[in-house]
Order: C-alpha cells, then structure tokens, then sequence
C-alpha cells in the first residue's frame, strides 16, 4: 500500500483528492520495516528525503 487518499465529486463535478502528506508515507515505511533503501525505490524518492524522514 502507498500513499492513503480520498478521492470525491463537488457540486460542479470536479474532482477533490485529498491524500496524507509524503513525509507519513515515507516514515510509515520505514516504521514498518522497509529499510531506507527499498522506501526511496517504492517512492521514486533520493535517499536524501528518505534520510531528512528519519529524522
């Protein structure tokens, strides 16, 4: 699973997303086990974001 998100209509039937921020995916990886490494490659992310997560 990645990033959580919502997705729904407005009245005028233009679609909202509202999605959890990156840095909780990121740390929410890494929490669950994956090493940061595996998190950059799943995201598509340089290891430096994945490194400024952990902080």
């Amino acid at each position: 699973m990645g990033q959580r998100v919502v997705r729904f209509y407005d009245p005028d039937k233009h679609i909202i997303e509202v999605g959890e921020n990156i840095k909780t995916v990121c740390k929410r990886f890494l929490d669950n086990g994956m090493t940061p490494e595996q998190v950059a490659e799943r995201m598509n992310v340089p290891m430096k974001f994945v490194n400024a997560c952990m902080r």
